[in-house]
């Protein structure tokens, strides 16, 4: 049993090496034939690193192995079918507890963000009625300004330039909502840091022996307080 764990790992990882060489083979020696992918920007490590280290073995792995039939043709047993299998086992078990828990960690490691980030809906339909109206209203202004009398166009352009502006100031409420959430991530992130270190010193405190354990307690439970304040702050 230990002998057939041991030849599993083994090939576990000779499989995880081979399909990690194939795919960033695959990516670069592509831009090396093709001259449409070298002018796109290159993918560098971190895609096919993510890409590699997805390739989890499952149900077509087992499949195979189990298709090994019993018997060869002339009646004997088929040689080491049962280790065959086992050996698969384990493969799939390593990549897909192994790879499967890991997978997140890699991808925080490679900082990698999303490819293409999409906004939110009422950003879209925002932004999309923007560049509409704004297309219109320089049009009016810039081929139809002999039409300037007619009351209608002119109602039409107030209009235009009425939702423009309020566009213009919802995107750029958005846009201070994500930075202020962005700042405010910041700011517990460093007020968690500085609380901890603040922990740190009251422990020292207590082996001093110059301050009471009520007034060290007290002082705790200010940072627990401080904590929920900073947590639950809207800033």
């Amino acid at each position: 049993m230990a002998e057939a764990i041991k030849y599993g790992m083994f090939i576990s990882f000779i499989v995880i090496g081979i399909r990690l060489l194939w795919v960033f083979s695959s990516v670069h020696i592509l831009r090396w034939f093709s001259e449409k992918e070298k002018s796109k920007p290159s993918p560098g490590w971190k895609n096919p690193l993510i890409i590699g280290w997805a390739g989890m073995r499952g149900v077509v792995s087992l499949a195979t192995a189990l298709s090994i039939p019993l018997y060869m043709n002339d009646g004997k047993a088929f040689a080491h079918r049962d280790l065959i299998i086992f050996i698969t086992f384990v493969v799939i078990f390593v990549t897909l507890v192994f790879q499967g828990l890991t997978l997140p960690a890699v991808i925080k490691l490679t900082g990698i963000g999303e490819l293409d980030p999409i906004l939110p809906d009422h950003e879209q339909h925002a932004g999309i009625k923007l560049r509409l109206d704004t297309v219109a209203l320089r049009r009016l202004n810039a081929r139809h300004t002999l039409a300037s009398g007619n009351s209608l166009l002119k109602g039409y352009a107030k209009k235009l330039e009425r939702e423009i502006e309020g566009h213009q100031e919802y995107l750029r409420s958005v846009e201070v909502c994500i930075n202020r959430n962005v700042e405010r991530e910041e700011f517990q992130q460093v007020m968690a840091d500085i609380h901890d270190h603040q922990r740190k010193e009251l422990s020292k405190m207590k082996n001093e022996k110059v301050y009471t354990d009520e007034a060290i307690r007290k002082a705790e439970q200010m940072l627990d307080i401080n904590d929920l304040r900073v947590s639950e702050s809207p800033l």
